[in-house]
């Protein structure tokens, strides 16, 4: 009886292929996700301290967002290798921003309220969108930008 000994690794091989192409095949949409998702989070959050509305008790809201951007940031920088493109180091200091904006917006739910917690988070808050502007310029310098359905916006 003969058998092929090269199939089981082949088939292997274009299993891995097949797997690998799918991320990147999403990334660009998974990317926006993220980038949407903390400037519509930090928004929030100075509506919520401005407002006196946010409690210790509300902050996992808040965090939980950047810990899945962190760790889908980690995932593709593991599967990037020596070349990660662009926007994901554009949606790493995005997170970087964001954690700021957190940490600032902690600090202002327990020592500020109406006007000066708004005047603390506005430059916080300024350096998050500027981030997210960049992760969209990157994706769409990449080709990877999501396309806009038309009932967005």
């Amino acid at each position: 009886m003969v058998r092929r000994r090269g199939y089981p690794v082949k088939a292997a091989v274009v299993a891995v292929l097949v797997l690998a192409g799918c991320f990147w095949r999403t990334y660009g949409r998974v990317v926006a996700t993220h980038a949407e998702l903390l400037v519509a989070m930090a928004h929030k959050g100075a509506d919520l301290v401005a407002g006196d509305r946010l409690t210790a008790e509300s902050m996992p809201e808040l965090t939980y967002p950047l810990e899945r951007a962190q760790a889908f940031v980690q995932r593709a920088r593991a599967r990037a290798g020596a070349a990660p493109p662009p926007s994901l180091a554009a949606l790493e200091a995005l997170a970087a921003r964001y954690r700021t904006f957190v940490d600032v917006l902690d600090r202002g739910r327990r020592e500020l309220r109406g006007d000066a917690a708004r005047a603390a988070l506005a430059g916080p808050l300024a350096a998050v969108d500027a981030a997210a502007a960049a992760v969209g310029a990157a994706l769409r310098a990449e080709g990877r930008a999501p396309a806009v359905s038309a009932g967005a916006g």
